[in-house]
């Protein structure tokens, strides 16, 4: 659960390079992934940990924010990997 006080945060899917290792992360891997606030989409990004599960069908995004406060959100893999596909900026 989100503090009140806290932003939420959600996935950068103008960062080429996180769209491209959400495409690539192997069931039990973990990555890079940027977020930003909800709120501030043009906001610096922060880094997070991307986790794809054992079984390959969910990806969990763990967020520490500068002030300690933990997050987390997760997607139906497919569904994510679809989604940094039709999203991915073009290089």
């Amino acid at each position: 659960m989100t503090p009140s006080n806290s932003p939420t945060y959600v996935i950068n899917f103008r960062d080429s390079a996180t769209c491209s290792r959400i495409q690539n992360v192997q069931p039990g891997e973990e990555i890079l992934v940027l977020v930003h606030p909800d709120q501030e989409p043009f906001a610096d990004p922060l880094g997070a940990k991307g986790t794809r599960s054992q079984d390959g069908a969910l990806f969990v995004v763990e967020i520490t924010t500068v002030d300690g406060t933990q997050q987390f959100f997760e997607w139906e893999y497919p569904l994510l990997k679809l989604v940094a596909q039709l999203l991915q900026p073009l290089t």
